[in-house]
């Protein structure tokens, strides 16, 4: 299995706008989480209550799964380009929007907050984002041969089987 990896160079000022968005964001919707990642599941910011690396991690890696299958049932679907995507737990709701060129952010709120308002300052936040990102240089790096052996004990070890 081959990967396209690229890699952007995020300078301090960038980093610093970057996390002062999701600050806002975190205080404005009351979020349990908030996950800024690229398309490949790799951390780039991220506000929390109580979260540790290893998981913030992993649900970076499932928000970037959840949308690329979820982008490809719409290709698949013929339906318009997934922009956002929102699921409700029983104690949790999860909403994930694409920040252009190749970016993802996720927002995980309790089960109280209303998911309109959330929406809208997740929309504010986005437009902020995509203007940031609009400055950053993206770099193609390599393609990256992964051994899927290595890949399924790492998974393996993360969710604990």
């Amino acid at each position: 299995m081959e990967l396209d990896l690229v890699e952007y160079e995020l300078d301090q000022d960038t980093k610093a706008k970057l996390d002062e968005v999701l600050k806002n964001l975190f205080s404005k919707t009351s979020a349990e989480l908030v996950i800024l990642a690229d398309d490949a599941g790799r951390i780039i910011s991220l506000k929390g209550k109580r979260i540790d690396e290893d998981r913030a991690e992993f649900i970076a890696s499932l928000i970037s799964g959840m949308f690329g299958a979820a982008a490809e049932m719409s290709k698949m679907l013929s339906v318009e380009e997934l922009d956002i995507l929102q699921f409700e737990g029983k104690k949790v709701d999860v909403v994930i929007k694409a920040i252009k060129p190749r970016f993802l952010i996720g927002i995980m709120v309790d089960k109280g907050v209303a998911l309109g308002s959330v929406r809208l300052f997740l929309r504010d936040a986005s437009q902020e984002l995509e203007e940031i990102f609009s400055s950053v240089k993206l770099v193609p790096v390599k393609t990256v041969k992964v051994d899927v052996k290595s890949l399924e004990e790492k998974l393996s070890k993360l969710v604990g089987l």
